[in-house]
């Protein structure tokens, strides 16, 4: 008896897809694959800033590319439900203007619809980063 292989249920598929966001878009700067996955309808909600669609997404990656480079974005816990998937995050990262290496980490949801990003809502620890640029530490009372 052949044992041929099962397909992935929709869960692993939604968590595979947004691993592939992080190394494709990040990792290997493939900016084309902000196009493949983001629905021109698609919402991203950056903590109080929105990008709609794959156009504005795409600005704010060239942004942030010219700022940072050598990005190396981690998968650290993937969890997936229904049609959302999440993934907890490291990266690294250097900042152009300094040459600092920079360390952070972020969470990330993403709604998923027929295989593309419908929405997605990110956090990642900004203070952290501005801590490390500025060589201020955080701390808290």
């Amino acid at each position: 008896m052949s044992s041929a292989s099962q397909p992935l249920p929709a869960t692993e598929q939604n968590k595979q897809l947004v691993i592939r966001w992080f190394d494709e878009v990040w990792n290997l700067g493939r900016r084309e694959t902000i196009f493949e996955l983001l629905l021109d309808s698609s919402i991203l909600h950056d903590g109080a800033q929105q990008y709609h669609g794959p156009k504005e997404f795409a600005r704010f990656y060239d942004s942030l590319c010219s700022q940072f480079s050598n990005f190396k974005i981690t998968p650290l816990v993937s969890l997936a439900e229904g049609n959302h998937a999440c993934v907890h995050w490291s990266c690294s990262m250097i900042h152009t203007a300094t040459q600092k290496p920079l360390q952070l980490t972020g969470t990330s949801v993403v709604r998923v619809e027929n295989g593309r990003f419908a929405e997605a809502w990110q956090n990642w620890d900004a203070a952290h980063v501005d801590a490390q640029l500025t060589g201020r530490s955080l701390t808290f009372s």
